[in-house]
């Protein structure tokens, strides 16, 4: 089905031309991009088009522009006033990443069209477990690491589903959203997936990740089932090959989830406790009659790091990310092979 037109109309023309740059590289907005610098011209095309969405600078939105019918139109707001109620306004003077966000969550909630994508590669997503009984292992900075050692080779996904994380925190940033919309809008409307996960992925140094949930107890009644059911759809309509999951115990289901793993990482240490708690964790698989699980698991007990960062950025450069590199990785990567 060819794709629906999306026009940009603005008189300036260098900010024209990156929105619509940018807009372009991006394969999971459903729509062909045409670019207006001239209203007139743009007057005239679109009595021949078929318009579905029009992103119209406030200084050229008049009611000529209101009466052309078109379904969605898009104000780009240059002073903060609403010209118009019933119309989204998106601050154009924002980075054109948070544009095409606000454009993405709007079409998610407001366009009852399907917009499903399918998958372009044809390689199979791989999901990558990570989880240990124990506590203040380096579970996340560990899962953070690989996940951005391995976006270096394909597109790569990391989901945290930790009580507390303080990501916001130790990344500086806030988030919006988090994992318990995407499921929420999952639920509503798995068609609308790809569009969702764009609207509310971030990213740090290569590696995309959904924001963990701000309130812990939002994900509190999610089955297992319903997590296979969104990372099977992640596979069927993104072009993610890896798949990380920072897993806990707070995870309803959680064996069935790392059943689901192609591998799971158990990050162990040498102190009796420690031990213990190990050894209870694979008495109970094996009783429970999940000995798959235990026959995926690769544990590793890390030697002690000495120049961690703060930083989330700085990961890779890091001995954590050496022995990341020479451990973890050639087993990971030779079973790809």
């Amino acid at each position: 089905m060819e794709k629906r037109i999306l026009a940009i109309l603005d008189s300036e023309e260098k900010y024209a031309y990156g929105l619509t740059e940018y807009m372009s590289e991006k394969p999971v907005l459903p729509f062909r991009i045409h670019m207006f610098t001239d209203k007139e011209r743009f007057i005239s095309y679109s009595k021949g088009e078929d318009i579905e969405c029009l992103l119209v600078t406030e200084n050229l939105y008049n009611q000529q522009i209101d009466e052309l019918d078109i379904p969605h139109i898009i104000i780009l707001s240059e002073t903060g006033k609403v010209i118009n109620q019933t119309l989204l306004h998106v601050n154009k003077y924002q980075s054109v990443e948070y544009i095409f966000r606000e454009i993405l969550q709007y079409f998610s909630e407001y366009d009852n069209s399907s917009s499903r994508q399918f998958r372009l590669s044809r390689k199979k997503m791989k999901v990558i477990g990570v989880y240990t009984p124990l506590g203040r292992c380096l579970q996340t900075t560990f899962s953070i690491t690989l996940g951005q050692l391995l976006s270096k080779r394909g597109k790569t996904l990391y989901l945290n589903f930790e009580r507390y994380s303080g990501l916001s925190k130790m990344m500086r940033r806030e988030f919006n959203s988090d994992i318990s919309d995407l499921m929420y809008y999952f639920e509503c409307a798995k068609e609308k997936l790809t569009l969702r996960i764009e609207s509310i992925v971030e990213n740090v140094n290569g590696m995309d990740f959904i924001p963990p949930a701000q309130i812990y107890q939002s994900l509190a009644g999610i089955k297992g089932e319903q997590w296979l059911d969104l990372m099977g759809e992640i596979e069927k309509c993104t072009d993610y090959e890896y798949l990380i999951l920072d897993l806990t115990d707070g995870v309803l289901d959680l064996w069935d989830i790392l059943r689901f793993c192609d591998v799971v990482y158990t990050i162990s240490r040498k102190d009796p406790l420690a031990l213990a708690k190990i050894e209870q964790y694979e008495k109970a698989l094996h009783d429970a009659d999940y000995k798959d699980v235990l026959s995926k698991t690769q544990k590793y007990g890390f030697p002690q790091f000495h120049d961690l960062p703060y930083d989330f950025d700085e990961l890779t450069k890091t001995e954590l990310a050496i022995f990341v590199k020479d451990k973890i990785l050639p087993n990971l990567l030779k079973e790809e092979e």
